[in-house]
């Protein structure tokens, strides 16, 4: 119990419950790279005749999948074993167990009640997932995280909104995606026009021949660019003479479809109700032609692009021995799906705390889901392996999209399809909810995800970066963040800030905080922890999901809960300044987070010593009857 400036009651409720989805996202995450995995055996044994010393890659890249595939079964098993055992959330003492990579580390939901007044009405005004950072733990750390696994300048070619970033596997995986929607509808049309002369409705075989030819200047859209261009001349390379390819030319092949589509077009055009009767045998030929023509031109294009990703593959193999490419591929899968499932609890619980907020729905029908992942990671040793594991965690949550759809039982839960390039996750909600929707949503309008990391080191470690090592990457992250976060709130802008004065003023208010977050993140001070409290008071305003991490989610997590939760009482609730540091004192005492730190290690205490104390940023010390003086390093 506390008071405002007005001297009015304030009652504070700590709530602190456990994600319903550590387990059961991993599970279908895994369910979905098995299936990857067994598509991209099938895919590498379609590039049949290659040299000897590209069907030698062929063959390691290949049991590289095969061998992923027989332990992501294992790993799937062993998370089924856990649930049936009654694991609910995987501990901090557990981050290192291989058999539970996948989960992530200590998530919860963290949420705060104040009560106003006599009447102690509740209403809810923070609510933030906690959880681990999304690393491969057990992997180490010993040739650092993904990031510089990819580039020897980890953030080079880390990237979430600038196309020139994503990786060539990447896009060719988008494009064979967009390639086979193209050849779907080609094939519908073709049963259209069919159908239509079946039917002798010479209108809808006009109209479905239009729509062929549309569609197949699509497909010339799509494979007329540089990445098909370049992917076929390699493969036109690595084949023996005998498998040599009928066309190398992209613009030739497809130019022999268009021909055939000109060719019924032409029949098309010659029937009347003269020759009703023959109109199915007229365009037989043509459309069976077009058809042939069309296979052979894709699948010269789709084994262009799956030598891409053999070439791809096989590089990486080799230039990443010790590593290897199955280590690298695992350590990525492992990232991911910490990360998505931390992703996917924070959207959840934002969507039902929100969902009577129009402003919201259209918020995220417009604008996207924001999500702000607030690190407290040095960039000293191992945690600089950490966030280099972050970074292309983050990049890849924003190739993430959510789709609502109504619910069948109270049960269910979210379902996750797509590949590790382009996921959807579809949300069930209740009849109440989704009435409620704007009617994209309702229809199946998928919601974009900007998710944004800032991050500043606050433990002895960072001390450390800060005096004898090197903080570029934590300055180039909240760099690029800043620039990310100012770009969602144009956006957001745009879309609602003139919607109504509540709107004008977060609008307004959010590029005030803006320009203070730019100073501080441009300063050359050290642990500049007032990037975190002003980025979390943008994505508040804003109406942002939050996640805060740190290595477990347990310690330095809990100092920056229970900072911000204070900071929105004094803020937001306008608790009374002077009850600043016993409302701290008594959270960090008493309220969730130590509780936290007791499921996790089985102690009342934070893993701080005397030592480490010192060297935190005052407002994140904890009291001192809450942690031993001597005691080991933090986990």
């Amino acid at each position: 119990m506390c008071s405002n400036s007005s001297d009015e009651k304030l009652k504070v409720t700590e709530v602190m419950g456990e994600g319903r989805y550590s387990f059961s996202i991993p599970m279908q995450l895994l369910e979905l790279f098995i299936e990857e995995e067994t598509r991209a055996l099938q895919q590498y044994a379609s590039l049949e005749g290659l040299r000897q010393e590209w069907e030698i890659g062929r063959q390691e890249v290949a049991l590289v999948h095969s061998e992923m595939i027989s332990q992501y079964k294992e790993n799937c098993s062993g998370l089924q074993a856990q649930l049936e055992a009654g694991v609910t959330f995987k501990k901090s003492t557990a981050k290192g167990m291989p058999e539970l990579d996948f989960v992530p580390v200590n998530l919860h939901i963290q949420q705060m009640k104040v009560g106003r007044g006599e009447e102690e009405k509740e209403r809810v005004v923070y609510t933030c997932v906690t959880a681990g950072c999304p690393t491969a733990y057990s992997h180490k750390f010993k040739q650092g995280g993904l990031a510089k696994l990819r580039s020897t300048t980890p953030l080079a070619n880390i990237g979430s909104t600038n196309p020139s970033t994503v990786t060539k596997t990447q896009r060719g995986q988008a494009l064979l995606g967009q390639i086979e929607v193209v050849l779907g509808d080609l094939q519908k049309e073709v049963d259209s026009i069919r159908s239509a002369a079946r039917g002798r409705v010479l209108t809808s075989v006009h109209t479905s021949t239009r729509a062929l030819a549309e569609n197949v200047h699509k497909l010339k859209s799509l494979c007329n660019i540089n990445l098909i261009h370049d992917s076929l001349r390699d493969l036109a390379g690595a084949v023996e003479p005998e498998f040599k390819l009928s066309e190398t030319n992209v613009v030739a092949l497809c130019r022999r479809v268009e021909e055939h589509v000109v060719s019924v077009e032409a029949v098309v055009s010659s029937l009347t109700p003269s020759n009703i009767e023959r109109w199915c045998e007229l365009l037989e030929k043509p459309l069976v032609d077009f058809l042939s023509a069309l296979t052979t031109t894709t699948t010269i294009f789709r084994k262009a692009v799956i030598f891409l990703f053999l070439r791809e593959s096989y590089s990486l193999l080799q230039e990443r021995v010790p590593l290897g490419l199955k280590s690298y591929l695992h350590r990525h899968d492992i990232v991911f799906s910490q990360a998505v499932t931390v992703t996917i609890t924070s959207f959840v619980f934002k969507l039902l705390q929100s969902f009577a907020v129009p402003s919201f729905l259209t918020q995220l029908h417009k604008v996207g889901f924001l999500l702000h992942w607030e690190s407290l990671l040095s960039t000293h040793g191992d945690e600089q392996g950490m966030l280099e594991d972050f970074i292309v965690a983050i990049a890849d949550i924003n190739q993430l999209t959510f789709k609502l759809c109504l619910a069948e039982t109270l049960q269910d839960f979210p379902q996750v399809s797509g590949s590790r390039y382009k996921m959807c996750v579809e949300v069930p909600v209740q009849k109440t909810m989704f009435r409620l929707l704007p009617a994209p949503l309702q229809n199946g309008a998928e919601i974009s995800v900007s998710a944004i990391l800032f991050t500043q080191g606050i433990n002895e470690q960072q001390t450390i970066a800060d005096r004898f090592g090197d903080s570029t990457l934590q300055d180039q992250i909240n760099i690029r963040s800043l620039t990310e976060l100012t770009s969602y709130c144009s956006r957001y802008r745009e879309c609602l800030g003139n919607s109504s004065t509540t709107l004008v003023q977060k609008s307004l208010r959010s590029f005030q905080l803006l320009e203070q977050l730019r100073i501080h993140v441009h300063s050359r001070k050290s642990k500049k922890v007032e990037i975190l409290a002003l980025s979390q008071e943008i994505c508040r305003t804003v109406d942002g999901g939050r996640v805060t991490s740190c290595k477990s989610a347990k310690d330095r997590t809990a100092m920056g809960v229970t900072l911000e939760q204070t900071q929105i009482l004094v803020k937001e609730m306008k608790m009374a300044p002077s009850e600043y540091q016993h409302c701290l004192d008594t959270m960090r005492s008493y309220g969730t987070r130590i509780r936290n730190a007791e499921k996790n290690i089985g102690a009342r205490q934070y893993a701080f010593n005397a030592l480490q104390v010192l060297t935190l940023p005052i407002p994140y010390r904890p009291p001192e009857n809450t942690y031993k003086k001597k005691q080991q390093l933090q986990t």
